[in-house]
């Protein structure tokens, strides 16, 4: 039986790993992500 994906709430991006959506997390919605170009969230 496969493992079921954890969905970020944000993006709705799937990871393998509650350490591996924090991640995500902390990096592209936390706030280190505007400053990366990411503009999805602003």
């Amino acid at each position: 039986m496969p493992e079921e994906k954890i969905s970020c709430p944000y993006c709705q991006s799937e990871f393998e790993s509650k350490e591996d959506l924090s991640k995500h997390i902390d990096r592209i919605h936390g706030g280190s992500g505007l400053l990366e170009g990411d503009k999805r969230r602003w």
